[in-house]
């Protein structure tokens, strides 16, 4: 008996209702207990670095260049590589390596040791995050736009209550930065732990052998609820790690979380001409408005603490508010973006979100005390919500349906590379012009890549 047809027509074979539904939550809160735990990390390096192990401005720069480096690797060179039926399992042992990478960091003496902490947690963010994206879409099936709905709700929502909670945990704990480490290494544990019980079993199926009219032997399988066998031994109630994809059909997974499925021989899988990212000036705007928010986003939270703590005076649990500030503000566009959703004014929320940039940089960059270091965030905090989305929908808009998964991995890997580059560069010129003056330096990419973005707009070349 063929397996049941999605929606759509193409065969997709997804979990059970309840088994499904008990995994997606496991997926979601697991999600949530690896991101604010992977944003304290990240964002607090700088004061651990700074304050605790007593390291400059450049030697931190090196932290998030590597810390960076390894995001992107991992991404593009082995999670890629990952079937989506054994997502989950990786996402698991990631957020393993998540703990182990925290109390590394939490008990570093030296320059060394951060580094090495620094790449376990690169290492577990490039393989949890796709990994639990894939999960999650595997999972999803028909419902999968409302699933990425929540899913990105859940991310938003995460990111704003980690830095919160980790204010609670440094006012408690005096302000001492190693804190932080210690009390968020039981999330990621607490993930692994869920990923792995709602993770679904395998039934064993009993397999016979039948003989056709003609002698032809024929194996079949007797292991689904309903007595049909499969011809392919399917378990009874199949999830993520026991999916098979079908060899007449094309899945991808984009950088949104979506699936991209499409017949083989239809005409968007085949496509025509060039394809990609660049193809289009829709993508090419896509990457510059990514690009234009990822420098200084990259330098914000690599150095966004020191800069609070530094320039504007504040205690690091207030530096901390700060960045649960930047992440509802953040929350709330996005969330006007997925209410408003599809957005017909695309390229007029990007220009509104590069006015906002360099508005918050400028206020990063002068401001001094609590108050104005909360506004600088949450204006920053804006166009950090609108971006990421926008610039996604204007390259699933543009781009086939075979070729989002490369156009998409092209966005994401030429932002990764800004986190590289950027802290690099900004951690050169502290000593130089200071934290706020490092702010106001990233206008000078900021400025240029609007510049870009205003020629492709002046002289369009009819492809997009």
């Amino acid at each position: 008996m063929p397996r049941p047809p999605t929606p759509t027509g193409r065969r997709l074979w997804l979990p059970g209702p309840a088994s499904g539904r008990r995994l997606l939550v496991a997926l979601l809160v697991a999600t949530a207990l690896f991101r604010m735990t992977q944003n304290m990390a990240t964002t607090t390096l700088s004061l651990l670095a700074g304050e605790a192990v007593h390291l400059g401005a450049a030697a931190i720069g090196v932290l998030g260049a590597v810390l960076g480096l390894l995001v992107a690797l991992v991404t593009l060179l082995l999670s890629r590589r990952v079937p989506h039926h054994r997502a989950a399992t990786s996402a698991a042992w990631a957020m393993a390596g998540l703990a182990v990478s925290l109390l590394v960091l939490a008990v570093a003496p030296s320059f060394g040791v951060l580094a090495a902490g620094a790449v376990l947690l690169g290492a577990a963010g490039g393989l949890a995050m796709p990994g639990l994206l894939n999960a999650i879409v595997s999972t999803a099936g028909g419902e999968r736009e409302r699933v990425i709905a929540v899913y990105t709700v859940t991310l938003s929502v995460s990111l704003a209550v980690g830095p919160l909670l980790e204010t609670v945990v440094l006012s408690v704990g005096h302000q001492d930065v190693r804190i932080p480490y210690v009390v968020f290494t039981v999330f990621p544990l607490l993930g692994a732990v869920l990923l792995v019980a709602a993770r679904p079993r395998r039934r064993r199926t009993a397999r016979f052998v039948a003989t056709t009219s003609d002698g032809a032997s024929v194996e079949a399988g007797a292991g689904r609820p309903d007595g049909v066998g499969t011809g392919r031994g399917a378990s009874a109630d199949p999830g993520p790690d026991d999916a098979a994809a079908s060899e007449e059909t094309s899945v991808g997974v984009d950088a949104a979380g979506d699936v991209a499925t499409e017949p083989a021989g239809s005409p968007r899988r085949r496509g025509s001409g060039r394809s990609g990212l660049f193809a289009s000036r829709a993508g090419r705007t896509a990457l510059v408005a990514q690009l234009l928010y990822a420098v200084p986003f990259s330098g914000v939270t690599v150095f966004g603490a020191l800069v609070a703590r530094r320039g504007f005076g504040v205690s690091a649990a207030e530096a901390q508010l700060g960045f649960t500030v930047f992440f509802v503000c953040s929350f709330a566009a996005r969330a006007a973006v997925a209410w408003r959703a599809p957005i017909a004014a695309k390229q007029a929320l990007l220009w509104a979100s590069a006015a906002l940039t360099a508005t918050g940089l400028v206020l990063l960059g002068t401001g001094h005390g609590l108050v104005l270091l909360l506004v600088a965030m949450g204006v920053l905090g804006v166009p950090h919500g609108l971006t990421f989305p926008l610039a996604l929908a204007l390259v699933a808009e543009a781009t086939p349906v075979d070729a989002l998964p490369r156009a998409n991995a092209t966005l994401l890997g030429s932002t990764n590379l800004s986190s590289v580059a950027v802290p690099l560069a900004l951690g050169a010129i502290v000593p130089t012009v200071g934290y706020q003056g490092m702010m106001l330096a990233v206008l000078l990419p900021v400025g240029a890549f609007a510049l870009v973005q205003l020629a492709m707009h002046v002289r369009p070349d009819g492809t997009g």
